[in-house]
């Protein structure tokens, strides 16, 4: 039997403390601690260890096969029973229709949902599925044939019954068996007992439910293992409903299916893992399952036992119940055969006490009451396009009673086609006697950071076959972003909070918020008159929002709950640590302090424990000491909060004893810590992805889960994008180019769409840990990237028709433990680290840069060119920043010696010019030559003004020499009118040009104003 953690299941009656106020409360926790689903099993081997004459698991099933034999022989399977029910609901007494006594109508939805699971009218999706044609009545009259007021329903006060009171620790599963359930039953043989129980524990485990399994009682020296003192079925009272009407909203075990789960025991089925690693269910229609399966999950999931995909929908499985729909034929069999043959099971078939059909409405919703659904993007099949799906399903009531059309109305932030594709029809159909109908969202995964996205679903009705329920009828699915992730080596710190920026009347910082039960007395602030060990400003509990003191009103009876911001726990791998200060007073066994959390997307509760362990280092009760405590607990949060979104809060509940000594409950320097993802160092892949054009980040990571490479700013829609590491390890190799032999990082990426791609321009950012590149030292801010193109063997000489050196923007975070490289790229290749000192030989010789008269002449040889482009000819006054004044285009392939030229015919007198190439490849490949100066000598200074094209077109091109002040320059026509003025404009560093528009021809004069004074200069307009 495998144990999982249960996270989900909301007990709204569950008592926190001694006392009963948590039961009435708005704010539900939930127990995050261990819980066994079903103990059926447990149970069953306890009675078989105290008494070795039972009858074995062995002898069961062979006597089992040969009557399941023996009855194919005689006639076919499939006879129609009908069970009568009683449930006994078990309680303090609470009014009818407050939890844990349930109402009639709460009872109805079970022994809907139960009639549906057991009828194969759930939507299973195998053909193996099948009814059991069992069905489930209400008891109409009691033990004595008296009639039911409420039929199929016993209501007990326990305390009538003298049984001790369960809201602290539970009753154990033995206390059920060998005093409730003797106790209470009704005769075995006439009814199928059903006990609610609020809350069932072993001795550290919450119980959902357990069974008595039939048993033959034909075979001579065996106990049976079930009495008509015991027999039936046991189920918490959070796990009765229905997906029409789910207990309290609760879609991990609130629909009902735990009752069908152990119903499936007490006829003979047993777990589909055969409650061992790959076990046996004597079921041949069920796959091999290896243990079991918990929360929801997606096909297909294979396992070691050489099964390729499981029946996780099976209800003798233990997944979520929403995904619960699968008896099969063979379970069935196993079922016939045990009413048929097994005591206290075909007499209930024939019992004379009388049944109420349990009949619905036509009206139809959604399956999930909240209105809500959020689930993250990341897809859980691995091919190309990534993608998870999301069922759904339109949940009648009980049946449709004619035709009808319902049309589907999809609207939302979410894009069709892109972020997510339905894949049912956008009309369903109904006829007479449909009970559901299913629907399929696919849900596409990316790499971008967008943040969240929604589909909201609601629909038209058309015909009267079903009607619109009163709940339910949209539903909003939130695709929430999980691409915005944390980066690091190193432990980070998800929130970090000391209360020292109060805001609005109740001090509480930005984000922070207080909720409470109705007119209650003592909320949450934070000011300086709170401590919990720390300093300055802490929140606390007071009874005065305005002066907050810090004292509470004792026997206030109500509760308080102090509410972090939303974390992101998906941009993170785990959350790890939560630390806090705290100090509370209350009294014993009455107030109660508590520390919890809840997701994003249902802020106002449930409210779950955080933590693993209950008591001071736990998640709670912090009350109940004789004096105030100041203590640092450090708790261990449950790994699932990693992939949630999530708030922290803090529970304080008074009682109604006024003896409590102050103060209450005191809060201060909390800490959340996470492990942020881990750089990928091994050699890896991402899955494929699109990338849409624009300025959009794209974090890919590995399938390991591990950061890779951060893509954004591309130039064009990129499909079927992979990043891989594709050689690994810690240090330098060394590689040769044609300039030498020149140290590598051993660490190479690669990036590659699914057909080459040579144009696309993109930015890129390389992640390295600090081990990776240690044997750089200082000099890794000044390392370079090495761009090589596809299929270039790594350790062959690489040259500027290959590769190409780039200069990236380097980033460390000594405290996350790594660094990081960005650069602009285009085409996509093999990447790598370089020493700053990594060259390829050049083919440029000869460059030189000569003053002349009147402008500055440059002049360069190469001494061959394969797939050259050209030359840019890039200028700076600095010999740092180049700005480029011109392109001359190469000549062609050759070996042979070519010769260039180009004059700078705006170079000032006097002014000290630096000239570079670039040589520009047509593979996108760029070499740069040296760096020439050169400067034009005059000794008397004299300003030239110089107007080109003149006559002119639609414009001219002005340009001064002889000074490098701004100018102002004014148009004239020939009768003295301006129409043209601009002031301070820079002549000087090549041609301004003027934009002449609907100028008419003639004669104009320019008038450049200057320090050194006024010059004109006359031009003509010639269109």
């Amino acid at each position: 039997m495998k144990y999982f953690f249960f996270l989900s299941l909301t007990v709204i009656f569950f008592s926190l403390s001694k006392n009963t106020v948590a039961q009435k409360l708005p704010f539900p926790i939930s127990n995050p601690s261990n819980v066994i689903k079903c103990y059926t099993v447990e149970m069953v081997n306890e009675f078989r260890r105290l008494h070795p004459n039972a009858e074995t698991d062995a002898h069961f099933e062979s006597w089992l096969n040969k009557k399941i034999q023996l009855k194919k022989l005689e006639r076919p399977l499939g006879i129609n029973y009908i069970i009568p029910i009683i449930f006994h609901i078990i309680s303090d007494g609470d009014a009818v229709g407050t939890a844990p006594n349930l109402s009639a109508a709460q009872i109805n939805q079970q022994v809907l949902q139960l009639n549906k699971d057991f009828a194969n009218k759930s939507n299973s999706p195998y053909t193996v599925a099948a009814d059991a044609q069992i069905q489930f009545v209400l008891a109409k009259t009691d033990t004595l044939g008296r009639i039911l007021t409420e039929p199929g329903i016993d209501r007990i006060n326990r305390t009538s019954k003298g049984w001790f009171d369960y809201s602290a620790d539970g009753w154990r599963a033995s206390y059920v068996s060998d005093t409730i359930k003797p106790g209470s039953i009704w005769q075995a043989k006439r009814f199928l007992n059903v006990w609610l129980i609020p809350r069932i524990t072993n001795e550290k485990n919450e119980l959902l439910g357990f069974a008595t399994f039939p048993v033959s009682s034909s075979l001579p020296g065996l106990f049976a293992g079930e009495t008509d003192s015991t027999a039936g079925v046991i189920i918490q009272t959070g796990t009765t409903g229905s997906t029409y009407a789910p207990f309290n909203c609760g879609v991990s075990y609130g629909l009902g299916k735990t009752l069908s789960h152990e119903i499936g025991h007490f006829l003979g089925l047993r777990h589909i893992w055969g409650d061992s690693d790959c076990g046996n269910d004597y079921c041949d229609d069920t796959p091999v399952h290896f243990t079991n399966n918990t929360g929801i999950l997606t096909h297909p999931k294979s396992n070691s036992c050489g099964t390729p995909d499981e029946m996780f929908e099976n209800y003798m499985d233990y997944t979520d119940d929403i995904q619960l729909n699968t008896f099969t034929k063979n379970q069935v069999d196993r079922m016939q055969t045990v009413m048929a043959n097994s005591p206290r099971r075909g007499s209930l078939a024939t019992s004379t006490v009388g049944g109420i059909i349990v009949t619905g409405s036509n009206q139809i919703s959604f399956n999930d009451c909240s209105g809500k659904v959020s689930l993250f993007e990341s897809g859980t099949n691995n091919t190309y396009p990534r993608y998870r799906d999301l069922p759904l399903t339109i949940i009648t009531e009980d049946k449709a009673s004619g035709n009808a059309t319902v049309a589907l109305v999809i609207t939302g932030t979410a894009i069709s086609g892109k972020d997510y594709q339905i894949l049912t029809p956008s009309t369903l159909n109904y006829t007479l006697g449909d009970n559901s109908k299913g629907i399929n969202i696919r849900i596409f995964d990316n790499i971008k950071v967008d943040g969240d996205r929604t589909i909201i679903l609601n629909y038209v009705i058309t015909g009267t076959g079903v009607t619109a329920g009163k709940n339910a009828q949209t539903i909003t699915i939130t695709i929430a972003d999980d691409d915005n992730i944390k980066l690091g080596e190193n432990s980070i710190n998800l929130l970090n909070e000391s209360f020292e920026a109060p805001t609005g009347v109740l001090g509480l910082p930005v984000g922070w918020r207080m909720l409470s039960t109705s007119n209650y007395a003592n909320p949450f602030v934070a000011s300086a008159n709170g401590s919990a060990g720390g300093t300055g400003n802490a929140a606390h509990i007071t009874n005065d929002k305005t002066a907050k003191p810090n004292t509470y009103t004792k026997g206030a009876a109500g509760a308080a709950v102090l509410q972090s911001p939303i974390i992101d726990g998906s941009s993170v791998i785990s959350v790890d640590n939560l630390s806090f200060k705290y100090k509370v007073g209350g009294s014993p066994g009455n107030d109660y302090a508590a520390t919890t959390y809840t997701h994003a997307d249902k802020p106002t509760g449930p409210f779950y424990y955080f933590g693993s362990t209950p008591g001071e280092t736990g998640y709670g009760p912090y009350a109940g000491t004789t004096a105030p405590i100041s203590h640092a607990p450090s708790l261990t949060a449950n790994t699932s909060l990693s992939n949630t979104k999530f708030n922290i809060a803090f529970y304080w509940e008074t009682g109604t004893d006024a003896t409590g000594i102050n103060p209450g409950f005191n809060v201060d320097d909390i800490v959340l810590k996470a492990t942020p993802f881990h750089i990928e160092t091994a050699v890896s892949t991402s899955y494929s992805y699109d990338i849409s054009s624009g300025n959009s980040i794209n974090n890919f990571k590995s399938t390991k889960n591990k950061a890779l490479v951060t893509i954004n700013n591309a130039s064009e829609n990129l499909n079927e994008l992979t990043a891989q590491i594709i050689r690994s390890g810690d240090g330098i190799t060394q590689i040769t180019t044609t300039g030498g032999s020149f140290s590598g990082s051993k660490k190479v990426y690669k990036i590659s769409p699914a057909t080459t791609n040579t144009t696309a321009a993109y930015q890129a950012t390389f992640y390295f840990t600090q081990a990776e590149i240690s044997e750089w030292g200082p000099g890794k801010s000044n390392l370079k990237i090495l761009k090589i193109k596809d299929g270039v063997n790594l350790n062959s000489t690489l040259s500027a028709t290959n590769s190409e050196i780039i200069t990236p923007i380097f980033f460390e975070d000594a405290g996350a433990g790594y660094v990081s490289y960005t650069a602009n790229f285009t085409g996509f290749s093999q990447f790598m680290l370089v020493s700053p000192a990594a060259t390829f030989s050049i083919t440029l010789t000869n460059f030189t840069a000569t003053a002349k008269p009147k402008n500055i002449l440059l002049n360069w040889s190469t001494l061959s060119e394969l797939n050259v482009n050209g030359f840019m000819i890039e200028r700076s006054s600095d010999s740092i920043t180049f700005k480029q004044i011109g392109f001359v285009n190469s000549k062609g392939n050759s070996i042979v010696t070519t010769n260039y030229d180009y004059p700078d015919n705006y170079a000032q007198p006097n002014v000290k010019y630096y000239y570079r190439l670039r040589q520009v490849n047509k593979d996108n490949g760029q070499i740069f030559s040296l760096i020439k100066s050169a400067t034009i000598i005059q000794t008397t200074k004299k300003i030239v003004i110089s107007l080109s094209p003149n006559p002119a077109p639609d414009y001219v091109n002005l340009f001064v020499s002889g000074t490098a002040n701004a100018a102002s320059v004014v148009i004239i026509n020939s009768i003295g009118v301006k129409i043209f003025q601009k002031d301070n404009i820079n002549t000087f560093d090549g041609p301004y040009k003027i934009a002449l528009g609907n100028i008419a021809k003639g004669i104009y004069n320019v008038i450049v104003i200057l320090p050194e004074g006024t010059f004109t200069k006359q031009f003509v307009v010639n269109r």
